[in-house]
């Protein structure tokens, strides 16, 4: 979607039934792999089409160093 990778990070917590952090990135990751991305945070984004996210992490890059 938009030339990027859509992830929907999950750990676990849950705070009035939000519990999905979406990053978008050019990179690659695996399900159940660790990671940590440095991007834009924004909030209220709205993409239209019903596409909206409280908190989005936009243009993200994956750290390959932990």
């Amino acid at each position: 979607i938009m030339n990027k990778n859509w992830l929907h990070i999950q750990d676990g917590t849950e705070g009035e039934g939000a519990y999905d952090l979406t990053i978008t990135t050019n990179d690659e990751t695996k399900v159940g792999e660790v990671v940590i991305f440095k991007g834009v945070l924004n909030l209220n984004r709205d993409f239209g089409a019903g596409y909206t996210y409280d908190v989005i992490l936009e243009d993200a890059v994956l750290q390959r160093e932990m």
